[in-house]
């Protein structure tokens, strides 16, 4: 599985989907849907709804996101909007503003 990148210079607008990890380190505006994790660099800004596997933030996100396994919020991460995972993790330090709602399942 090979990564795709978004590079610090470039702005995508529009829906992105796919099963490999997307990192981005640019701008990303409208709809991400990934089977895999979505890393968001600094000073990668994403502007849309994520629905992923994992989310990584170490950039800026405004947006809602579901990570189906984790999100996790690093101490240079920026985010806001509300947030749907079975786990997750806000490092000191770092910004949010939002709701969460935990998946869990009774077992």
């Amino acid at each position: 599985m090979a990564d795709t990148i978004i590079g610090s210079k470039t702005r995508v607008n529009g829906v992105i989907s796919g099963r490999d990890r997307l990192v981005v380190a640019g701008l990303v505006e409208g709809q991400v849907a990934m089977e895999a994790d979505v890393l968001v660099e600094a000073p990668g800004r994403v502007e849309a709804s994520v629905r992923a596997q994992g989310v990584f933030v170490h950039g800026t996100v405004n947006g809602e996101v579901a990570g189906a396994a984790k999100v996790e919020i690093a101490t240079d991460g920026r985010m806001i909007g509300d947030v749907r995972t079975g786990r997750i993790l806000i490092s000191d330090g770092a910004v949010f503003k939002g709701r969460v709602e935990m998946d869990v399942t009774e077992g």
